[in-house]
């Protein structure tokens, strides 16, 4: 889970978007490693999304 901050700290957005990643990738590998999707599926996917928008 994402590290608190307190009020006063500011993030930057290079810092948000690495932290994001970190998260999307442990889910990935997580749901990868239970059989519950593929690297292909997932590729398949961002290839949709990316179609779409």
């Amino acid at each position: 889970m994402a590290e608190k901050i307190e009020e006063n700290e500011t993030v930057t957005l290079e810092g948000l978007a690495i932290s994001n990643s970190f998260e999307i990738t442990a889910m990935f590998n997580i749901l990868e490693r239970k059989g519950l999707i593929t690297r292909n599926e997932l590729e398949e996917e961002l290839s949709r999304l990316r179609t779409e928008h």
